[in-house]
């Protein structure tokens, strides 16, 4: 399922600097979500999802960072 796949992207994309190093690779941010297997609407649900979880604002902006990271790739 593609929102599965989004929710790994990010729980990875928070903790493996590695990861996100390979994604820099990708050609455009377009070659990457066809890679990944999922699209961008899934993947802010797959951050909204994250955001919900978050108790206190350090974690909360942690998933903000990744959102605005993905932006810029």
């Amino acid at each position: 399922m593609a929102i599965d796949k989004a929710i790994t992207f990010v729980k990875r994309a928070t903790s493996e600097s590695d990861f996100r190093k390979a994604c820099y690779r990708a050609p455009s941010r377009e070659s990457l979500l066809e890679e990944k297997g999922f699209t961008e609407v899934e993947f802010d649900d797959a951050i909204n999802m994250q955001l919900v979880k978050c108790q206190t604002y350090e974690q909360a902006e942690v998933y903000q960072q990744i959102r605005m990271w993905f932006l810029s790739l």
